[in-house]
């Protein structure tokens, strides 16, 4: 009877122990996504990565200046809303981008060259162009 007495002390004190310390696990936090819309002016494929090289011009990035630059658009990695128009030359595109990411390398002879970027895109949505009909 006494060993049964201190199997079960022992049990709920490690019982206890168990459910009710705190957790240490942390969630992990996705670094910060910066905003950015723009104007397709070209696209190239990164033949390595398999990524797109999209050139936008004018680029906004969330501020009060307006340049022209690429963001990469991976198909693995980047949420595709609206038409599904990405790379569209003359068409809009607005998201989030992760910023310093440069995921775009382009095969040349033997080796893979790596393209610098703004970052790499999050979430990307398009707009619908209608294509014109000649009369």
């Amino acid at each position: 009877m006494k060993k049964q007495i201190i199997f079960l002390v022992l049990l709920l004190v490690v019982g206890d122990w168990l459910f009710a310390s705190p957790s240490t696990a942390r969630a992990q936090t996705q670094t910060k996504l910066l905003p950015f819309a723009g104007i397709v002016s070209y696209t190239e494929d990164c033949t390595c990565s398999g990524t797109l090289y999209v050139w936008f011009a004018p680029l906004y990035l969330g501020g009060p200046v307006v340049i022209t630059g690429p963001v990469v658009y991976s198909p693995y990695k980047t949420i595709l809303y609206g038409y599904y128009n990405i790379g569209v030359s003359g068409l809009w595109h607005l998201g989030d981008y992760t910023p310093g990411e440069q995921a775009c390398t382009v095969s040349i002879g033997t080796g893979c060259v790596t393209f610098p970027a703004v970052g790499l895109m999050s979430k990307v949505g398009t707009n619908y162009e209608v294509p014109i009909q000649a009369p």
